[in-house]
C-alpha cells in the first residue's frame, strides 16, 4: 500500500488550463484558506429586519462623545443612519440622489434595439454610479455623495437631546464636490471642489464652516499633480492617499504658510471603483482595472492566482459598482464585482493577505464594513438588506437557498508514465464541530481532454478513519462538499493507491 496525498496547497487558482492547474484547487464557494486548512465563511444574518430603499454604496461607523455607536449607510437613493437603536432616514432636503444619474434613460441602449418610448432595459453607456463619503467631525457625523455634490453634516445631538431628523448642507462649504474626508489636523477637506476634478479644498482648522483663505486661518486648496480626476482619498498613516483616474496622489501637512503638499505615488494602478478601495493595517489594497495593487509607501502589483476569474468575466459596462472590505478576523480582503450581464456584485474574490492566497465564490453585496464599533462585520445586498457575518455557520443564512460549502482541483495525477492507478481507501484528515461534515466526489479520466468517468461520492463518516472505495484512473478530479450546519477544516487528505499497469 502506497499513502499518497491528494489534498492541494492552501489557494484557488483560476489561471490558464485545468491540467496546468494540475495538484491545485480550481473552484470554490463559500471556504476561506486560514493557516493553511480549507474552512467554509461564516454565515450571516440580518442586522435590520427590513431592507433600506435602494442599493447600498457606502459604509461607515464611529462612535458618539457618551460611547453610543452610529452606523451611516449611503445608498443609491437615501441616507440611512442607525443611532442608540434606532434607524432614522437623514437623506437631506432636495438631495439629488445617484439613481437621477442612471444612463438608464430613453436613449441609452442601441438604436432599433428595443421599442421608440420605452425606458432601456439597459444601458450602451459607461455606468460611472457616484460614491459615498463618510467621515465624523468630533460626534458629528459628515457626508457627500458624488451625485448631489453638497457636504452635510448630522449631528446625534442636535441641543435638545434628541438627533437632526435630516443632514443639513454645511454653511459656506463648496458644492459640486466628488468626496470629502477628515484630516488628522481636523481640516475637513473637499475633494474634486467646487466641480474642478483635479481640486481640493479644505476649510480652516477646527472650523469646518470657513473655507476662504485668509491670513487668520489655514484653509486653502491645491491641485493633484497628475492628470485625470479625483475619484476619492484614503487616509494613511499621517497623509492623504487621492484616488484618481490614473493613479494615486500623496498629500502630506506640510504646516505654515502653504498647510498642505502634494506629490505622484503611483501611475497606471488606478482603482476600477474608489468603493474597491481596502485599509488594512498601515497598507492599502484595491482593485485595478486589471488587476490588485497594494500601497505600503509605495504601489505593489499583487500576484493573483484568480485574475483571469476576475477579468475575463466583469461586466464592463457595470464595472464600477465593484466594492472591497476588510475581514480583519481572518486577515481577508473580499472583493465583490458583477459579472456577465448583472448591474451590480454578484460574485467575490477573497485575498488572505497573511497566507498570500485566494478564494472564489458568489455573494450578492454592495458594501461591506469591517467590525470594530460592531461586533461583527456588516454588509449590504445590492436590494437593500444589511447583515451581519461571521457569528453563526452558513444554515438558514438569508438568500443562502441550496448553496453550499464546496471546494475543486485540478486533476491530481496518481502515477507516472502510462499506467493506471487504482484507490482503495481514502484516509481522511479533518475535523468538523459533530459527525462529519464532508463528503468527496470523484472523477477520473485517463487522459485530460479524454472521457470522463464519475466515480460517485463519499461520505467521511467511518469509524476507523478509512473510506472504502474503488477507483481507476491516470488522474481524478475531487470535489469535497461540506454541510451548512457545521464548522469544518480539512487537513491532508491521502489514498492508499496501487499501480495496475496500463489496462
Amino acid at each position: 500500500m502506497a499513502l499518497l496525498p491528494i489534498t492541494p496547497p492552501a489557494g484557488i487558482i483560476k489561471n490558464g488550463t485545468e491540467y496546468s492547474n494540475k495538484g491545485s484547487w480550481v473552484d470554490s464557494n463559500l471556504i476561506r484558506f486560514q493557516n493553511g486548512f480549507l474552512r467554509p465563511l461564516g454565515g450571516w444574518n440580518r442586522f435590520k429586519e427590513t431592507p433600506l430603499v435602494g442599493t447600498p454604496i457606502g459604509m461607515y461607523s464611529y462612535k458618539t462623545n457618551n460611547g453610543k455607536s452610529v452606523i451611516a449607510i449611503g445608498t443609491r437613493e437615501k441616507v440611512y443612519v442607525q443611532y442608540n437603536n434606532t434607524w432614522y432616514d437623514i437623506t437631506p432636503a432636495g438631495y439629488a440622489n445617484d439613481v437621477q444619474t442612471s444612463p438608464l434613460g430613453y436613449g441609452a441602449y442601441d438604436y432599433n434595439v428595443e421599442d421608440y418610448g420605452d425606458a432601456r432595459s439597459q444601458s450602451g453607456l459607461d455606468f460611472d454610479t457616484k460614491s459615498f463619503s463618510f467621515n465624523n467631525w468630533g460626534e458629528y457625523l459628515v457626508f457627500c455623495s458624488g451625485s448631489d455634490g453638497k457636504i452635510y453634516q448630522w449631528r446625534p445631538d442636535a441641543g435638545s437631546g434628541s438627533p437632526d431628523s435630516v443632514g443639513l448642507q454645511i454653511a459656506n462649504s463648496p458644492i459640486s464636490n466628488a468626496a470629502i474626508l477628515v484630516t488628522n489636523e481636523r481640516h475637513l477637506l473637499a475633494l474634486g471642489s467646487g466641480g474642478d476634478p483635479r481640486s481640493v479644498a479644505w476649510s480652516s482648522r477646527e472650523a469646518n464652516t470657513v473655507w476662504t483663505p485668509a491670513s487668520t486661518n489655514t484653509a486653502g486648496s491645491l491641485n493633484i499633480t497628475s492628470g485625470g480626476q479625483i475619484l476619492g482619498a484614503v487616509k494613511w498613516q499621517s497623509d492623504v492617499i487621492i484616488f484618481t483616474d490614473v493613479g494615486i496622489n500623496q498629500m502630506y501637512y506640510s504646516g505654515s504658510p502653504f498647510v498642505y503638499g502634494m506629490q505622484d505615488a503611483g501611475d497606471s494602478c488606478q482603482t476600477i471603483s474608489i468603493r474597491s478601495v481596502v485599509k488594512a493595517g498601515n497598507k492599502l489594497f484595491w482593485m485595478g482595472e486589471n488587476g490588485f495593487f497594494m500601497f505600503d509607501g509605495s504601489v505593489k502589483q499583487l500576484p493573483c492566482s484568480v485574475h483571469d476569474f476576475v477579468f475575463d468575466d466583469i461586466n464592463q459596462v457595470y464595472r464600477k459598482v465593484s466594492c472591497g472590505g476588510h475581514n480583519s478576523n481572518f486577515n481577508e480582503i473580499i472583493w465583490f464585482f458583477p459579472t456577465d450581464d448583472s448591474k451590480t456584485p454578484n460574485k467575490y474574490v477573497i485575498f488572505n493577505y497573511v497566507e498570500g492566497v485566494w478564494s472564489v465564490g458568489e455573494m450578492a453585496r454592495s458594501c461591506w464594513m469591517d467590525q470594530g464599533i460592531t461586533d461583527l462585520p456588516l454588509s449590504c445586498a445590492p436590494t437593500g438588506e444589511v447583515y451581519e457575518h461571521e457569528g453563526t455557520t452558513l444554515f438558514n443564512s438569508d438568500g443562502l437557498g441550496d448553496s453550499v460549502p464546496f471546494a475543486v482541483t485540478a486533476p491530481v495525477e496518481l502515477g507516472s508514465g502510462n499506467n493506471i492507478t487504482q484507490i482503495n481507501h481514502i484516509i481522511t484528515d479533518e475535523k468538523s464541530t459533530n459527525v462529519s461534515a464532508l463528503t468527496l466526489s470523484m472523477k477520473g479520466k485517463f487522459a485530460p481532454n479524454g472521457p470522463e468517468t464519475d466515480f460517485g461520492s463519499f461520505s467521511f463518516d467511518s469509524s476507523d478513519g478509512y473510506t472504502d472505495c474503488r477507483v481507476n484512473s491516470r488522474q481524478i478530479q475531487l470535489t469535497i462538499k461540506g454541510k451548512t450546519n457545521q464548522d469544518f477544516q480539512i487537513g491532508e487528505i491521502r489514498a492508499d493507491v496501487r499501480e495496475r499497469g496500463r489496462r
